[in-house]
């Protein structure tokens, strides 16, 4: 089958250097100023199968990519307020068994190529190996590890090679640290797992819940910031008889303490 190439998609042939030490970690950190650790014999790992997964899509004679021009500024940007076209389940089209599309991987996601073309590789695994009579859990079990991979491509990115944050991503992150991948999958209606998103759903509705709970909590959509609620009224009947409120310099009152800072 003949192959089209882009010269310009290529892993990075120079080694990335990573500690000596197993104990190093890094991190990727959300906009609440939570954090994912990882040790760099993790990312060393996560290196070496993102590698081996580009070897197998340039190797493999039976397989057919197409890939993003060279320009990047042919490609689409995606925004916070319109991510969809970020997620791998719409930015990458595997044909079948041995086609995959990848042309619309984001402009503006830096270093993030290698987390779709993992995706697409393992999807392609999918479709070439996996028996299509499947539950709808087994199916979701099998698009989390498909997903799981592109995170770690994603998580390469973001730590060794200096790519940007982006929340709808990084919140792929998260999610699977917090054991809530598979609702995510399912609340947002990945194609790949077709009426299986609703049907899972509809079985599973106390980790939907769960993943929405977290999510909002986590990673509010625009205009979705939960709004405090306001302090309830002294109740007129409240104050005991007789008791006369002290005067603000009287001795013995603490002055304000000033609000802690954020821990961003």
């Amino acid at each position: 089958m003949t192959r089209l190439r882009a010269a310009a998609v290529r892993v990075a042939v120079c080694s990335v250097l990573l500690p000596g030490t197993a104990a190093a970690q890094y991190t990727i950190t959300a906009e609440n100023g939570d954090t994912v650790l990882f040790e760099s014999a993790a990312l060393r790992t996560m290196l070496d199968t993102a590698r081996a997964l580009w070897a197998d899509l340039e190797e493999d004679p039976r397989v057919a990519y197409i890939t993003p021009a060279a320009n990047r500024a042919g490609r689409e940007t995606v925004s916070l307020e319109s991510p969809e076209a970020s997620y791998p389940w719409n930015a990458v089209q595997v044909v079948d068994d041995s086609v995959v599309d990848a042309m619309r991987l984001p402009a503006n996601l830096r270093e993030a190529d290698r987390a779709y073309y993992n995706y697409a590789v393992q999807r392609m695994r999918v479709v070439r190996w996996a028996d299509p009579d499947v539950s709808c859990d087994s199916l979701l079990a099998l698009e989390e590890k498909v997903v799981g991979s592109f995170i770690d491509g994603w998580i390469l990115s973001r730590t060794l090679f200096g790519g940007p944050a982006f929340a709808p991503l990084d919140e792929l992150v998260f999610a699977r640290h917090a054991g809530l991948l598979r609702p995510l999958l399912a609340r947002r209606n990945d194609p790949q797992v077709g009426a299986c998103a609703a049907q899972w759903a509809d079985e599973n509705p106390e980790r939907v819940a769960a993943y929405e709970t977290w999510r909002l909590e986590n990673f509010p959509l625009p205009g979705e910031e939960q709004e405090e609620e306001p302090a309830a009224e002294p109740s007129p009947d409240s104050d005991e008889s007789g008791q006369e409120e002290a005067p603000p310099d009287s001795e013995g009152v603490a002055p304000g303490e000033p609000g802690a800072d954020p821990d961003r």
